[in-house]
């Protein structure tokens, strides 16, 4: 079977003129990718290719048209590549070489703005995982392709609710995904994809992790979808039995390229190897293969002038099986008739019975094919890399070496440690031999580096005081405003509402709790050092965070930034915080602003390293279908990335100010007042008793503080569909 008399066969189903073609495409994963990586893996199959320059082959020279209107099915056994060709097409992933042509523009050639609005027009996706956002509604993610092209909020709302009704799912606009079964989801999906009316519609699996019944069921309702939209598709499957039903063709995939490629007719009746017939084997074949087929090749398209058969008549779409319960009692030749009803052809009895109870296997001699070998090559012919098959039978000595470095990776584990051993054991005998025991190092560069330190600050002081006094009274008066904004409210006042914000956060329990905690303060006359306290941790809190979310966003989105700030999380973190008061003093004086300043310094790095970490812990399939619809970098950090990364950051804000109260004993070393105060001054005056009645006023504000913040997180993550 040849390419081309498949496709002479299928165009008189769907336009001529291609609408997506894939030319001679390539994709190398691995610590090269350029486009001259190909001459280097030439002749080299792809364990070779992997072993010899830590780079995998998943696309080989993949070539084929897909035509207006057409459901083109790509299968293949898991690692064949069919997922990474999907998303090539809308360039979610950049292949190597090659071209993706729609309508005749190379999207290899597409700027970031017009890969943007490609995939915001031309093409939507639907994903085996789904990839819905779960802090929006059903309602919501129909619409998201829609909200990224910023449409009016009503008139997407509108369109929105019209796809879903399409789908079945008209009363769950307002649900979470997190309430919906699986298939339900993947309607959802579904709707997604189709509610900014792509032109071409791209399917990765997207049935293969429901159950048999509700897959059947989304089976039926794409192909109903189909037949009212004629979408041109391209629907990824591993189940052969899925791509006969749904799929006008199939290109079925092998190590990267594509082996064959045929009508579902073709492909059961004609594997061309072992590897195609094996996908078959479990498919009748006469309940695919269809009277027009098996009139092509074993009947006539020449109507006997004298045959008159009504009753007899088969219509050339039927299948084999659809026919012989129709006809199976009529012996001698049956009329064939189109769509019309024109007689085109007679088909005799006995040639669909042969098709209908004889097994097609894989031959050698299958219009001249030969079998392709399970291992492929990578070789240039022409100046054009081309898949060719290599011959097993004697492995060559790049094979060779590869599997016996493979066969003794284990033993080569210990080298480096063995010869690590012995080096430091011939240095330590170089050393005693030529030094001695007690060998120093050979300078001292610490009061060097120390007074240069010294120096600087000094100079950053005389040069810098209009600076830092400015920000210090700025600092000073926001701090001022909030102890008497506290202060200016009545005490049961101030219980009342963070009573009412504990029960509404946590739990009434909680709440008690919290009234009892703050009433003995004030009982105990802690109550102003309380309030105090709490200015100064919200106010180094507030400093906190607006340094952290944008430092933390910065390295989430760049691995430089990230690599260059990690170790000076690092320092903050392990420094002594008694540290931080020297530069302190030295910059802002005596009082509550170099402590605040201490403070914020020790406090911040949990909250950069949790927004940082809970932007790259989004679920990559969610990213991935944001930006299948053209979200743009902005849309996606502000809509998907941070809503998704709040509890994560709320977790780092908690340990924030966690670590703010433990500072406020050490602030109140440079003058910093409240509950530390309180702590330092009976302490100095040897009284136990009052030290420890700050103490745990100290912990109770700590309590209070933590379960409130953490309670938030734990809502918005149960508004995310997540569990503990």
């Amino acid at each position: 079977m040849t390419l081309e008399a498949t496709e002479a066969f299928l165009q008189p189903r769907c336009s001529s003129q291609p609408r997506v073609s894939i030319q001679a495409l390539w994709k190398i994963f691995g610590p090269d990718q350029g486009p001259d990586v190909l001459e280097r893996i030439a002749g080299l199959s792809r364990a070779e290719a992997q072993a010899t320059y830590n780079c995998v082959v998943a696309l080989q020279d993949v070539n084929f048209d897909v035509y207006d209107g057409e459901t083109f099915v790509v299968m293949g056994l898991s690692g064949s590549g069919k997922s990474t060709l999907v998303r090539c097409i809308n360039r979610l992933i950049r292949p190597t070489t090659g071209s993706v042509l729609v309508d005749g523009d190379d999207v290899m050639g597409y700027d970031d703005a017009e890969l943007t609005e490609f995939r915001r027009t031309k093409t939507s996706m639907v994903f085996q995982q789904f990839g819905l956002l779960p802090h929006r509604t059903v309602l919501e993610n129909t619409a998201w392709g829609l909200e990224v092209q910023d449409v009016p909020l009503e008139e997407r709302s509108e369109r929105a609710q019209e796809v879903l009704e399409l789908v079945g799912l008209g009363e769950w606009g307002e649900y979470r995904p997190f309430a919906l079964s699986g298939g339900m989801q993947q309607r959802v999906g579904l709707a997604r994809a189709l509610a900014s009316d792509p032109e071409i519609l791209l399917m990765d699996e997207p049935f293969s992790a429901l159950d048999p019944l509700i897959r059947r069921d989304m089976q039926d309702e794409l192909m109903r979808l189909q037949g009212q939209m004629q979408k041109t598709t391209i629907f990824i499957t591993h189940d052969l039995s899925e791509a006969v039903r749904l799929g006008n063709r199939i290109a079925i995939m092998r190590d990267g390229a594509i082996i064959q490629l045929g009508t579902p007719e073709e492909i059961v009746a004609e594997p061309v190897d072992e590897y195609v017939a094996d996908f078959t084997r479990d498919v009748r074949p006469s309940t695919v293969v269809t009277v027009g087929y098996i009139m092509d090749r074993h009947g006539t398209k020449q109507v006997p002038a004298e045959i008159n058969r009504p009753n007899a008549n088969v219509a050339s779409e039927q299948t084999v099986d659809e026919a012989l319960s129709q006809q199976w009692s009529t012996p001698g030749q049956l009329p064939v008739m189109d769509e019309s009803g024109a007689v085109v052809g007679v088909i005799d009895r006995d040639a669909l019975l042969q098709a209908a109870f004889e097994q097609p296997g894989f031959s050698s001699d299958n219009n001249g094919a030969a079998a392709a070998p399970a291992e492929v090559s990578l070789t240039k012919a022409a100046g054009v890399a081309k898949p060719l098959p290599l011959d097993e039978s004697e492995p060559t000595a790049d094979q060779s070496l590869a599997r016996r470095i493979s066969a003794n990776s284990g033993r080569l584990v210990y080298v480096p440690a063995l010869l690590g051993i012995l080096a430091m054991v011939v240095c330590t005998a170089i050393v005693t031999i030529v030094w001695g025991q007690g060998v120093s190092f050979p300078v001292n560069w610490g009061p060097d580096i120390a007074a240069w330190v010294n120096d600087s600050l000094r100079w950053l002081t005389r040069t810098g005081a209009p600076v830092f006094d400015n920000a210090s009274d700025a600092v000073l008066s926001f701090l001022v405003f909030l102890e008497n904004t506290l202060r200016w409210f009545p005490w049961p006042t101030v219980v009342l509402g963070i009573a009412l914000l504990s029960w509404r956060t946590v739990s009434w329990k909680f709440g008690l709790f919290a009234v009892g905690t703050l009433v003995a303060m004030g009982l105990v006359g802690l109550w102003e050092s309380a309030l105090e306290t709490i200015a100064l941790i919200v106010v180094a809190a507030a400093f906190s965070v607006v340094i952290a979310i944008p430092l933390g966003i910065l390295a989430a989105r760049n691995n430089t930034v990230d690599s260059a700030i990690r170790p000076i999380l690092d320092a903050m973190q392990t420094m002594p915080p008694f540290v931080y008061l020297v530069p302190g003093i030295m910059l802002f004086g005596i009082g509550n602003v170099p402590g605040i300043f201490a403070t914020v310094i020790y406090a911040v790095p949990p909250a950069i390293r949790l927004t940082n970490l809970g932007i790259r812990q989004v679920t990559p399939q969610v990213v991935e279908a944001a930006q299948s619809f053209g979200t743009t970098r902005r849309q996606l950090l502000q809509k998907v990335q941070l809503p998704m990364a709040i509890p994560t950051i709320m977790a780092g804000v908690n340990q924030t100010i966690m670590m703010a109260l433990g500072m406020v004993v050490v602030a109140s070393l440079v003058g910093a007042g409240g509950l530390g105060e309180d702590v330092l001054r009976a302490l100095g005056r040897f009284r136990p008793g009052e030290a420890l009645l700050a103490g745990l006023a100290i912990v109770g504000l700590a309590i209070i503080l933590d379960r409130i913040t953490q309670a938030w997180a734990r809502n918005r993550q149960a508004s995310l569909g997540k569990r503990d």
